[in-house]
């Protein structure tokens, strides 16, 4: 029997209430997720907590860095009002609320990732294990991050612990849209052979736009790797490339490889690489229907997604197809 994707709500369910709070983690193991996916950082007097950008301006009215705040001021943003709707007691929570609060979600898997501090720390890393083996959440949480140095450190303190790389993939393969669409155009593959533009209007429209979305990757990709040059970003994306050579050159073993989607349109073998090195595969953030159309085939063993709500629907969609 074909065993499905897990399920993980990137952030909880974010259009329901602010991303990286517990109403958010609670609603998508409410929708049917199986676990959540959340941020750990550390605030200026070294405390832990959750949140994903380093600025903070979730439409209240503060505007700083997570850094230059204290765990106190940042426990003291009030969430209550949020997109029109009125909650009772929400804020940012801390390290040590979130698990606590995701190891009482019967089933509740954790996907937490490691944002480096700005200022580097060799305390970080020991400070979030340890929240972590008082979670008692074992093999219900995997430890991810960008910095796969901090997860080899993190390795070392909790042997036991699930790490998953997450890895970017190339500039070009981000371009390239689903290729179903293709499919369904009636067009060759984007994978395998050229295209006909005069037979698809459409790319053309979508070719007007590729300036601004490389300008807008380059910017997440500053904003995951900072302190870093762009001659040492380029470098660090060129090692993974290959993601199988790549995790098989790391001197600590891996769990999980977490690719961004497109990674697996550009090469459509990547989740059997993986499968062959012994590590389990994760597509992050896929949010359309004819992606899960594009990558369910592939045999991924984790989506993460904002939409909670709706992946399931899509994957029995695809899988009727």
């Amino acid at each position: 029997m074909k065993t499905l994707p897990e399920i993980i709500a990137h952030r909880g369910a974010t259009y329901l209430a602010p991303e990286n709070t517990l109403t958010a983690f609670q609603n998508a193991i409410v929708l049917g997720a199986d676990g959540v996916e959340m941020d750990v950082q550390q605030t200026k007097d070294q405390g832990l907590i959750i949140h994903h950008d380093y600025l903070i301006d979730l439409g209240t009215k503060i505007s700083a860095k997570i850094y230059d705040l204290t765990l106190g001021e940042l426990e003291d943003i009030d969430l209550t009002k949020w997109n029109g709707v009125d909650f009772t007691t929400e804020k940012l929570p801390t390290l040590a609320e979130a698990l606590a609060f995701c190891s009482g979600l019967e089933g509740c898997t954790v996907q937490l990732e490691l944002k480096a501090p700005i200022l580097p720390d060799p305390a970080f890393v020991p400070r979030v294990v340890e929240q972590i083996r008082a979670s008692g959440l074992g093999e219900r949480l995997l430890l991810v991050s960008f910095r796969h140095d901090l997860l080899q450190q993190a390795k070392e303190l909790m042997p036991e612990l699930r790490v998953g790389i997450l890895t970017l993939g190339s500039l070009p393969s981000m371009m390239l849209p689903p290729p179903v669409l293709w499919k369904d155009l009636g067009l060759v593959n984007s994978m395998d052979g050229e295209l006909d533009e005069e037979n698809c209007p459409s790319l053309k429209k979508q070719a007007g736009l590729v300036a601004s979305t490389i300008s807008d990757k380059l910017t997440l990709i500053a904003a995951l790797y900072p302190q870093m040059s762009v001659r040492q970003i380029v470098g660090t994306l060129a090692d993974q490339a290959d993601p199988a050579a790549y995790v098989q050159s790391l001197s600590f073993p891996v769990d999980y490889v977490s690719c961004e989607y497109h990674t697996a349109f550009q090469n459509p073998e990547l989740v059997n690489q993986l499968h062959a090195v012994g590590c389990k595969v994760a597509f992050w953030t896929v949010n359309s229907k004819n992606v899960v159309r594009s990558l369910l085939p592939l045999g991924p063993d984790c989506f993460v997604t904002d939409r909670p709500d709706s992946i399931r629907v899509w994957i029995a969609e695809a899988e009727a197809e």
